[in-house]
């Protein structure tokens, strides 16, 4: 699976922009068995875990395995839930599926930048 790095960075800066959350994505050249595992471990491995706001998220894909999961801090988990996450990675699977992994990607990294920046505005600077 090859996606356009630049696209996925660019989607990332606007959907961070308004939000003191940030959020990641990581492609997995693994097989794995529990993508939502994985996508602990890669959070824990990247440090986003010390995101001082808990509210970053990440992204996971695992082409071998055909899967996809977001992972997210404790106050993004709290604040957006296992609904919105089954919903985001469910709006994403149909791109995945038409091969299309650049677009997946932007979708999720722009629905959930909106949802972040409701729950997690950016403070207002003088």
């Amino acid at each position: 699976m090859k996606v356009d790095g630049r696209r996925i960075r660019e989607a990332i800066a606007a959907a961070e922009e308004g939000t003191t959350a940030r959020i990641g994505v990581h492609v997995s050249e693994k097989d794995v068995r529990d993508a939502l595992a994985h996508a602990e471990d890669r959070f824990q491995d990247a440090k986003m875990h010390r995101h001082p706001h808990g509210n970053a998220v990440l992204i996971l894909v695992a082409p071998k395995a055909r899967k996809v999961a977001v992972f997210g801090g404790p106050a993004a988990h709290e604040r957006l839930g296992d609904t919105f996450w089954n919903d985001l990675v469910a709006e994403m699977t149909p791109l995945f599926a038409q091969n299309r992994p650049t677009d997946a990607l932007v979708l999720g990294i722009g629905r959930l930048g909106k949802a972040l920046r409701e729950q997690f505005p950016a403070e207002a600077r003088p």
